[in-house]
C-alpha cells in the first residue's frame, strides 16, 4: 500500500514538473539582455512552484490558476561565456548575455541576405558563434497569442542565408562595435501596413486616432462595440422580419433585409493582427531597442502616418514596459509608384521627418541610395549602418557620433534669395558628386515653384532663381523621383523638405479639419472615413465613400462647428471609383445651402479641385454627387460617391 502510495506520489510530482514550459523565446543559443531585470516565464500547473536558476541566481515563482508564471532574473553584465537557463525541468543550452534589439516592418526589413547580389556576398562569411537570430514565422490573429514556434540560431551561413539583411547587418555592426553577444528578433511581413503591428491600446493612447479606434472596435469580435453593433442590427432584423410579414399580407413588395455589420478577419492588413501573433508572443522580453522599415504601405497618407507612428510606439514600449525604448526607422527610398503624383511620397518623407519628434527615436536617410526602378534598394549594409549610428550614439553614448544628415531648420528671406539653415552640419554641407547642388525650388507667393540656383555658406544653403524675383517658398527632394546630392561631409544625405507644407501661411488654418459630417447616402462598407483627417489617401480608412444605392444626387455635408469667413474649398477624388461631377455648396444653418463651384473629376485619376469664392460666411459644406462615369474603376460599382479629403480656408 505504502509503495504503491510512493509511485502515485512520484507520477504526480514527475506530470507536474514535466507541464513547465517556456515560450519559444527562451531557446537554446539565446541571447538575453545585459544591465537589465530579465523576466522569464511561462506555464505549469496551477499552483506549481518554477525555480529559475541561471548565472548564479535562482528565483521562484507559483503558477496562478491559468497555469503562468513568471520571474524576473537580477540585472547582469554582458557574458559571451555560454551558460545554461533552467526552468523546473526545462534547461535551455548556451545562453549568453549581451544586446537584443527588436528588427520589424515590411518586405525591406524582410528582406533576405541570399536576396541581393551584395548581401548575397556575404553569405559565406556569416560564422560569428556570439551574434545569434532568431525570426518569427508569419502568422496572424485576433486576439493576444502568448506563443509563436520559433527557435534561437547562431549566426551561420546556414541561418544568414534566409534571414533580414537589415537585421543581420544592424546586430553584427554593434556585435563588432561592442564586442558582446548580440541577439536580433527578426518579426517582419513583406506588404504590410503599420496597423497591423500596433495594438488596440496603441491607437487609443492617440486622441488623434479615436474615430479609427472606434471603427475597429465597431468589427471586432469580443468588443462592446461589437456586441452593441450586432444587438441593434438583430433588433433591426427583428423589425424587418415584422415588416416583411406586413409586406406579404398587403402583397406588397418586401423591403431589403438590413445590412449585417463588418467583422474584422484576422489578415496581414488587419488593424492589429500581426501585433497580436507576431510581437505580443515576445513580450515582456527584456530587449534595448527596435529598429523599423515600413512605410510603403502607408506612405499615400501624409501625417497620419505619424500619428500612426506615435501609436505604435504608444503600444511596444507599454508592453515591453520600457517608456523610453530606442526606436530607429528608415526614410523610405525614392521609387516611382505609378502614376502617382510626384509630391504624394515627399510629403511622406515630411511626415516620417516629424516622427522625429516621438522622444528617443531616430530616421535613417537613404535618398542616395534608393533605385527608383526597384521598391527593395540592394544597398541593406549601408541602410543598417545608418541605423546603427543611431544606436551607437544615442543608445550606447558615442557623443562624436552626429547620426543625422543635414535636416531643415529654419528659412530667411533676403531680397531676391531664400537662405536656408541646417541643423547637423557640424561637419559641414558638401555635394555629393562634386556638381551643382539638385533638387532645389522656391516659389512666390503664387505658389508655383521653379529649379533654383543653390550654393552653399556655412551650416546654409542660399536659393535664388530668375524666374522667381521675390521668393517666398522653398522645398528641396519634394519629388517621389528625387535622389539629391546634398550631404554633409560624412557622407549622410540632407532630408527632404518643404518651408510651406502642411500649413501654408497663405492660407492660413484648414477649418474642415478633424469635423464631422452626415450623409444622405451613408456608407455601410466601412468608408464612412477619412473625409477631413488631413490624408489625400486614396483608401480606407483615410478615404470616404457614400454609400452605393443609385439614386443620384446624394450628398454628405461637413459641420465646421461654428460659423467661419471661408473663400477657398479644397476637394479631391481618387483613383478608384467612377465619381464624375461635384457641387461644392455653402450655409449657415445647415437648412439653405448656396452652391459656390463645382468640378469634374476624370475616371481613374488622383485629383484635387481648387474651389474659390469671394468671402463668405458658412459654417456648412456640403458635396453633392450629381453623377458618375459609366466606367469603373478599381473595380468599384460606379454608385459610390468617393471622396479622399476636404479642406476649407479663408486666404488673405
Amino acid at each position: 500500500m505504502k509503495l504503491t502510495l510512493f509511485f502515485a506520489l512520484l507520477v504526480t510530482a514527475t506530470s507536474a514538473s514535466a507541464a513547465v514550459k517556456l515560450p519559444s523565446i527562451f531557446t537554446d543559443h539565446l541571447v538575453l539582455q545585459r544591465d537589465k531585470a530579465v523576466p522569464v516565464w511561462g506555464k505549469a500547473a496551477p499552483g506549481e512552484e518554477v525555480t529559475v536558476e541561471f548565472a548564479g541566481q535562482k528565483k521562484t515563482a507559483k503558477a496562478d490558476a491559468a497555469g503562468k508564471w513568471m520571474v524576473k532574473l537580477d540585472p547582469m553584465p554582458a557574458n559571451a561565456e555560454p551558460q545554461v537557463l533552467k526552468a523546473g525541468n526545462v534547461s535551455v543550452q548556451d545562453v549568453l548575455i549581451g544586446e537584443v534589439w527588436l528588427a520589424s516592418g515590411q518586405s525591406n526589413m524582410e528582406w533576405e541576405m541570399q536576396m541581393k547580389p551584395d548581401s548575397k556576398a556575404d553569405i559565406p562569411n556569416t560564422t560569428h558563434p556570439k551574434f545569434r537570430l532568431i525570426e518569427v514565422p508569419k502568422t496572424t490573429a485576433l486576439t493576444p497569442q502568448d506563443d509563436v514556434p520559433a527557435k534561437w540560431a547562431r549566426s551561420s551561413p546556414e541561418s544568414a542565408a534566409t534571414f533580414s539583411a537589415v537585421g543581420y547587418y544592424f546586430g553584427l555592426k554593434l556585435h563588432e562595435e561592442l564586442k558582446v553577444p548580440v541577439g536580433i528578433i527578426q518579426s517582419a511581413w513583406g506588404g504590410t501596413r503599420i496597423e497591423p503591428w500596433t495594438s488596440l491600446e496603441g491607437f487609443d493612447a492617440v486622441p488623434e486616432l479615436k474615430d479609427f479606434v472606434a471603427d475597429v472596435c465597431s468589427k471586432l469580435p469580443g468588443s462592446g462595440a461589437y456586441r452593441s453593433a450586432h444587438e441593434k442590427h438583430l433588433a433591426a432584423v427583428t423589425q424587418w422580419q415584422q415588416a416583411v410579414k406586413t409586406a406579404l399580407e398587403k402583397k406588397q413588395p418586401v423591403p431589403a433585409i438590413p445590412g449585417q455589420p463588418a467583422t474584422l478577419t484576422a489578415g496581414a492588413g488587419t488593424p492589429t493582427a500581426l501585433y497580436h501573433a507576431m510581437i505580443h508572443p515576445l513580450v515582456p522580453f527584456a530587449i534595448r531597442g527596435a529598429i523599423w522599415y515600413q512605410g510603403e504601405s502607408n506612405h499615400n497618407e501624409g501625417f497620419v502616418y505619424t500619428d500612426k507612428k506615435k501609436a505604435l510606439l504608444a503600444s511596444w514600449r507599454s508592453v515591453f514596459q520600457q517608456p523610453e525604448l530606442p526606436f530607429y526607422f528608415v526614410q523610405i527610398a525614392p521609387f516611382q509608384y505609378g502614376t502617382e503624383e510626384p509630391e504624394i511620397l515627399a510629403q511622406f518623407w515630411q511626415a516620417q521627418t516629424k516622427c522625429l519628434d516621438i522622444p528617443h527615436s531616430g530616421m535613417a536617410v537613404i535618398t542616395d541610395i534608393g533605385e527608383v526602378p526597384d521598391i527593395h534598394p540592394a544597398k541593406k549594409k549601408e541602410v543598417a549602418r545608418r541605423l546603427s549610428l543611431w544606436a551607437m550614439a544615442k543608445t550606447y553614448g558615442k557623443t562624436d557620433i552626429d547620426p543625422s544628415g543635414p535636416l531643415y531648420a529654419s528659412h530667411a528671406i533676403d531680397g531676391a534669395a531664400i537662405r536656408v539653415k541646417f541643423a547637423h552640419a557640424a561637419s559641414g554641407l558638401a555635394s555629393r558628386d562634386g556638381k551643382p547642388l539638385t533638387h532645389f525650388e522656391i516659389a512666390g507667393r503664387d505658389g508655383l515653384f521653379h529649379a533654383a540656383e543653390a550654393q552653399i555658406d556655412g551650416d546654409s544653403v542660399v536659393l535664388t532663381s530668375a524666374k522667381v524675383p521675390q521668393p517666398r517658398r522653398a522645398r528641396f527632394a519634394w519629388s517621389k523621383l528625387a535622389i539629391p546630392n546634398l550631404m554633409d561631409k560624412d557622407g549622410l544625405p540632407a532630408t527632404a523638405f518643404h518651408t510651406h507644407w502642411p500649413v501654408d501661411p497663405d492660407l492660413g488654418d484648414n477649418f474642415a479639419k478633424g469635423c464631422t459630417w452626415t450623409s444622405s447616402d451613408k456608407n455601410t462598407y466601412g468608408w464612412d472615413t477619412g473625409l477631413t483627417d488631413g490624408s489625400w489617401a486614396s483608401f480606407n480608412p483615410n478615404s470616404y465613400a457614400t454609400g452605393n444605392s443609385d439614386q443620384f444626387p446624394k450628398h454628405v455635408t461637413i459641420d465646421l462647428k461654428q460659423p467661419r469667413t471661408l473663400n477657398l474649398i479644397l476637394v479631391g477624388a481618387p483613383e478608384i471609383g467612377s465619381t464624375k461631377t461635384v457641387s461644392i455648396s455653402v450655409s449657415t444653418d445647415g437648412q439653405t445651402f448656396r452652391e459656390v463651384g463645382k468640378h469634374v473629376f476624370p475616371l481613374a485619376k488622383s485629383t484635387r479641385a481648387s474651389i474659390t469664392f469671394p468671402d463668405t460666411e458658412a459654417q456648412y459644406i456640403r458635396l453633392t454627387y450629381l453623377d458618375h462615369h459609366v466606367q469603373l474603376a478599381g473595380g468599384f460599382p460606379n454608385t459610390f460617391g468617393f471622396t479622399t479629403e476636404v479642406e476649407a480656408y479663408r486666404v488673405r
